[in-house]
C-alpha cells in the first residue's frame, strides 16, 4: 500500500472483502456464480452511465476523466477533449491490493471489466481500448477513449 493518502483503509478492506466473497461464491458454486454476478454488475453499471449521459447531456469522453481520482489512481493524462481521453495510470490501488492477494483474476472481472460496461451505457458510439493494464502486471493500465 503507497500510504493512507493514497488508499484509504475503507477502499482497501473492500477490496480484500470482495477477493473472499469472489474465492468463497467460486468454490460453493463455481465459477459461474461470479460471472453471473459480474454481468449484473455491469448491467446495473451500463444502466447508471447511461442515466448519467441522458441526465447530463454528455456523452464524449472528456466527461470520463471524472473514472480517475487521486485517492486511488497516480495517473498522466495525455489528451483530454470532447474528442478523445487518454490516460495512463503508473499506480492503481485495486491493482496492487488484488495482485498482492494473488487475484487480479478477480480484480479483473470486478474492478477493471466494468470500465466496459461504464462505455456501453454512457456511449456505445465510442471507441474504448485498454491495451495495457496495472492488473494484468504491466507497467500502467493505458486508457483510450475515442469518439
Amino acid at each position: 500500500m503507497i500510504g493512507d493518502t493514497y488508499m484509504s483503509k475503507e477502499r482497501q478492506y473492500r477490496d480484500i472483502l470482495l477477493i473472499f466473497m469472489a474465492r468463497v461464491l467460486e468454490g460453493e458454486f463455481g465459477k459461474e456464480a461470479l460471472d453471473n454476478l459480474v454481468e449484473w454488475k455491469n448491467a446495473k453499471t451500463r444502466k447508471r452511465w447511461r442515466r448519467i449521459s441522458e441526465e447530463t447531456g454528455r456523452n464524449d469522453p472528456e466527461y470520463l476523466f471524472r473514472l480517475f481520482s487521486k485517492e486511488a489512481h497516480e495517473f498522466e493524462v495525455i489528451r483530454k477533449d470532447r474528442k478523445a481521453l487518454e490516460v495512463k495510470v503508473k499506480r492503481c490501488c485495486h491493482a496492487e491490493t488484488f495482485r498482492r492477494f494473488n487475484a487480479a483474476d478477480i480484480g479483473k472481472k470486478l474492478i477493471c471489466d466494468g470500465d466496459y460496461a461504464v462505455v456501453e451505457g454512457f456511449n456505445p458510439k465510442m471507441k474504448f481500448k485498454r491495451p495495457k493494464t496495472l492488473m494484468d502486471g504491466d507497467d500502467c493500465c493505458h486508457f483510450i477513449f475515442e469518439l
